[in-house]
């Protein structure tokens, strides 16, 4: 008898200090997570204003700015002719310039270059040269990731003159 009842209060401590090692789990009253509503009030109202946007675009009749570069220093630019001069044709007919896209640029740029997540730049309105594209690429810009490294010279000059494809 004495047993069952050392074992229920042992058992009843562990379930206390269990209580009360879990309570420090809880949010505190700073942060709290936004419910799927606000998530989804947030998201159409970026909707809306992009939309708003281009309605004004189009009724001013002016076409959409290209985005220029700031400029891309000498010294990216000269291997970026280096990294260009270094893959032929053949070679690059025979990759897949657009998988590689995909695999490694629609996460921010979208499949067909205009998502513009995380501060990603509309591709199908850029206006870079191939130098600069494979730079920008190769080095990385902003918060652009550098790809040098984690691509092959060669992937990075494909994806860039597949870029001009988005264009259009």
């Amino acid at each position: 008898m004495k047993i069952k009842k050392i074992s229920i209060w042992v058992v009843g401590l562990c379930i206390l200090s269990l209580i009360i090692s879990c309570a420090g789990d809880k949010p505190n009253n700073t942060t709290r997570q936004m419910s799927a509503k606000e998530t989804k009030a947030i998201k159409s109202a970026s909707v809306a204003s992009d939309n708003k946007t281009d309605e004004r675009e189009e009724q001013s009749g002016k076409k959409p700015e290209p985005q220029q570069d700031e400029g891309t220093p000498p010294e990216q630019i000269k291997k970026a002719k280096e990294l260009i001069a270094a893959l032929s044709d053949e070679k690059l007919a025979a990759m897949k310039p657009k998988k590689l896209f995909k695999n490694y640029c629609a996460i921010c740029h979208g499949y067909k270059g205009n998502m513009k997540i995380n501060g990603a730049k509309d591709l199908t309105k850029s206006i870079l040269t191939l130098e600069e594209s494979v730079a920008q690429v190769y080095h990385g810009k902003g918060l652009m990731t550098p790809f040098k490294g984690i691509m092959k010279d060669d992937e990075i000059v494909a994806v860039s003159h597949y870029l001009k494809e988005l264009r259009k």
